[in-house]
Parts: structure tokens; C-alpha cells; sequence
């Protein structure tokens, strides 16, 4: 098992730089714990989430098992646990209220869709559809509410810039991702991991940026107006 594991490690680095990046936010948000409030402890959870799934993916891989459910479920609790995030960032009522009955939706739609045997393309592209808008949403409130003294040192500006880059940057690649996973007799497999990679390198610099917003979080509760 350890011959595969250095194989396909030496076959595909992006995917194990892709996989170890997740770890780097739960190093630097469990170093900080005691200064995250609950929007940034749900950041450092969906982390958590996103390396225990990509190892659990891999034994799956090692063993040439069908990882196309993952992506699926993860879909799903990627999409409770970016909308608990947003939840939690706002004050007025209201808007906790959108933002439940926006994720609800997503979410429905998302298991209406779900497939053991293929990968879903509208579950993929809905949860980057929920995750562009609420960190639109997020920014706008920094500008509407002019609280945030300097969002260089604002842990949820680095969140939503890192979120906004990465699923804005594979909406289309998920959109259209039914094509490249089509049998390799139909797309070669060049093709499929130019996109693949692609996806895999944001969300290294996604990693990167929300890493980055956890370790400044100490200076979350001064850093407001």
C-alpha cells in the first residue's frame, strides 16, 4: 500500500499539495482557538471536514474504489457548514433569515441530485453558486457597515476572498464537468487533468488565504468599530 501511495503521490503532486494545504488552517485556527468567535471556529470545522475528506477519498483511490459519491456528500456538508459560517456573520435578522432559507434551497437541490454511481454536476455547481453570493453578501456588508477598522486584519475578509476565488474559478469547470468525466475512451486523460488541476490549485491558494484570516483572528474583537 505505501509502493501506491508514493506512486500515485509521485504521479499527481498538485493532488497531494491540494491535500495537505487543508491541513495548514487547522494547524493555525487550532493555535488560536481561544480567539476564534463562532463564524471562524465553523471556518476551522469546515478545514477539519475538507482534509478528513480528502484521506478518506484517498483510501478509496488506493484501493480503486468509487469516489464519485464523496464529491457528492461533500457537496452536501460543505453547504451546511459555509451557510452556518455566514449565518453567524451577520446581525439583522433578516438577512439570518435569507441566508437559512437560501442554504435550505441549495441544500434540497443538492439532495434531490445526490448519486452513489456519478458525479453530480448540479450539486458541484449549486454549492459554488451559494458560496459566490454569500461571500458577495459578506462583502457588501463590510462596505455598508464601515465596522471593520482594517479588513487585512479581519479573519472573514480572507475567508470570503479566498471562497469567492475558489468557486468562482471552478463554477464553470464544475459546470461543465459531466464532459471531462466521461469514460477516458471519450476524454483523454490529459484533458481531465488540466481541469482537475486546475481545481486543485485554488483551492490550495483558498487553503493559503483562510489559513492566513485564522491566524490573524486574535485581532478580530479590537479590529471593530
Amino acid at each position: 500500500m505505501l509502493d501506491r501511495l508514493l506512486e500515485l503521490w509521485a504521479k499527481y503532486p498538485i493532488d497531494l499539495f491540494s491535500h495537505l494545504s487543508s491541513s495548514l488552517p487547522i494547524v493555525l485556527g487550532a493555535i488560536r482557538l481561544k480567539s476564534l468567535n463562532k463564524s471562524a471556529i465553523y471556518i476551522w470545522l469546515f478545514f477539519i471536514f475538507c482534509f478528513a475528506k480528502d484521506t478518506y477519498a484517498l483510501w478509496h483511490v488506493l484501493y480503486a474504489l468509487n469516489t464519485f459519491y464523496i464529491q457528492n456528500l461533500e457537496a452536501i456538508f460543505q453547504t451546511v457548514l459555509i451557510g452556518i459560517i455566514y449565518y453567524y456573520c451577520f446581525d439583522v435578522r433578516l438577512s439570518k433569515r435569507i441566508i437559512i432559507s437560501l442554504t435550505l434551497v441549495c441544500l434540497s437541490i443538492i439532495l434531490f441530485s445526490y448519486s452513489e454511481i456519478r458525479v453530480s454536476v448540479r450539486a458541484l455547481s449549486i454549492f459554488r453558486l451559494l458560496s459566490i453570493s454569500l461571500s458577495l453578501a459578506y462583502f457588501n456588508k463590510i462596505l455598508v457597515d464601515m465596522r471593520v477598522n482594517n479588513v487585512l486584519l479581519h479573519t472573514m475578509f480572507w475567508f470570503s476572498a479566498g471562497l469567492l476565488l475558489y468557486a468562482s474559478g471552478t463554477f464553470f469547470i464544475m459546470l461543465f464537468s459531466e464532459y471531462w468525466y466521461k469514460d477516458i475512451n471519450k476524454v483523454p486523460a490529459e484533458v481531465f487533468d488540466k481541469y482537475w488541476n486546475a481545481t486543485q490549485i485554488l483551492f490550495i491558494f483558498f487553503c493559503l488565504l483562510s489559513a492566513y484570516g485564522l491566524w490573524v483572528s486574535k485581532y478580530d474583537q479590537e479590529n471593530l468599530l
